[in-house]
């Protein structure tokens, strides 16, 4: 008899204890509830894109790029022996190695076969816009991850394709060729998300290394020059970089509001299969969801405000932000999926810009000595008659290192790393910080 009562005792306090937990979840569900209703209706009050449809700017089927890049997709044919030419190809491109004959038959066979894909890649640049996704489908089922396969290739196509154009003394039709390509990667960073943003950067980066290898020890003609000198300009990829962060803020909504639905499907999307106990796990864990989410919102903002900086000014406030997300509560379960990509993607725009500023620069170096008849003894010399301002490195904030070198010159940012390593570059980064050989270079060897 008094084991029972001890048992009912103990029942009646766990009965409390629960009643007390549910009651206070019930509270702070609805509490957090309506303050999360209460801000996100003040930022739909200004204005601020909350959904996809928010974000995308009108685009008509006649404008729209994207809608030729689905038939180019389906026309590009490259097959796993192609990708591997490519491949090997491309990083001798970025090494400065000379391209094997092997590979250029090959080449030469790939682009022939993809002719009309690339025709349809070029008509591309002309579009005024790109929106891949219906107007109202969420930014979260935007481009499938093969077809940014595809963009990769397609962007490597076109580079050779100028290349080999180049090497046949057609130096004005190759740099068109990779003018209608910048156009095309430019475009795909409309749609609006971090992985088309970063397919984008690659891209144009890639170019700018084919842009290289095809005006290096070649005679350029002035008016091409001013266009990709106009083309290359860095400023909007900054721009770019803010309107991606809008991207992911709505992505972030969509993703708390997946995530906070209650639904079966959306409990696995927080702990990883359909399950009774992960549905309760998931019930508990709703309210802190939205406190989460209402507490990140204006780190986004900031990060928006921050994209439009140089990197050298942002690069503080990144590196802290990513030390502040391992100190994120244990529910913050979207925050630390969406806030962990930035401080990458900064990086990746730095040195996007780097790379640009030192192709324009090198660029505006070739425009001066067909003016003049020699390459400028500093950098100095360009302003204001072809550059408005001497380039300034978005990792230190200072010039970029300029050496004339014998009938050539080099021209160069310092890199994540902010040390000279004499204009040596690995090309691919593989940490936000390297130790060495990062340096983002244009050459020109006479």
């Amino acid at each position: 008899m008094k084991f029972t009562k001890i048992l009912t005792k103990i029942g009646l306090v766990l009965l409390v204890i629960l009643t007390v937990v549910l009651a206070a979840r019930a509270v702070l569900n609805w509490t957090e509830g309506r303050k999360l209703t209460r801000a996100l209706a003040e930022l739909k009050a200004k204005g601020v894109p909350l959904t996809a449809g928010d974000l995308a700017s009108p685009c008509s089927d006649e404008d729209n790029a994207a809608r030729l890049w689905k038939a180019a997709v389906n026309l590009l044919a490259v097959e796993e022996q192609d990708k591997e030419v490519l491949g090997r190809a491309f990083m001798d491109l970025v090494a400065s190695k000379p391209m094997e004959p092997s590979h250029r038959s090959a080449l030469a066979g790939v682009i022939a076969k993809n002719q009309k894909a690339l025709e349809l890649l070029h008509e591309m640049a002309d579009k005024p816009c790109f929106l891949y996704r219906d107007p109202g489908t969420p930014l979260i089922e935007a481009i499938p991850p093969p077809e940014m396969v595809k963009m990769i290739l397609a962007t490597r196509l076109i580079g050779f394709d100028a290349l080999l154009e180049a090497e046949k003394g057609e130096v004005p039709s190759a740099a068109e060729r990779i003018r209608s390509g910048l156009g095309f990667a430019s475009k795909v960073a409309q749609e609006g998300t971090m992985i088309t943003q970063l397919i984008a950067v690659a891209d144009t980066r890639m170019l700018a290394g084919f842009l290289e290898a095809i005006c290096r020890g070649r005679k350029v003609d002035d008016e091409i020059l001013l266009r990709l000198i106009a083309d290359l300009e860095p400023g909007p990829w900054r721009e770019r970089l803010a309107q991606t962060i809008k991207g992911e803020r709505v992505v972030f909504i969509e993703a708390a509001k997946k995530a906070a639905s209650g639904t079966r499907m959306e409990n696995a999307y927080l702990f990883g299969e359909p399950s009774r106990l992960n549905d309760i796990r998931a019930w508990l864990v709703r309210p802190f969801l939205k406190t989460d989410m209402r507490r990140t919102l204006p780190k986004l903002f900031d990060l928006e405000a921050q994209a439009l900086l140089p990197y050298y000014e942002s690069r503080g406030s990144l590196r802290a932000q990513d030390q502040q997300i391992e100190t994120l509560p244990w529910y913050a379960f979207v925050s630390k999926l969406i806030l962990g990509n930035f401080e990458a993607a900064f990086l990746k725009e730095a040195q996007l810009e780097a790379t640009l500023l030192a192709a324009r620069t090198g660029l505006a170096c070739k425009l001066f000595k067909n003016r003049t008849g020699a390459y400028p003894e500093a950098l100095d010399a360009l302003v204001p008659g072809i550059l408005n301002e001497v380039p300034i490195d978005p990792f230190t904030g200072k010039p970029f290192v300029y050496r004339r070198e014998g009938e050539g010159f080099i021209v160069y940012s310092l890199g994540s790393n902010e040390k000279d390593d004499g204009g040596r570059s690995t090309y691919m980064i593989t940490q936000l910080v390297m130790d060495k050989d990062d340096d983002w270079a244009w050459k020109e060897l006479w």
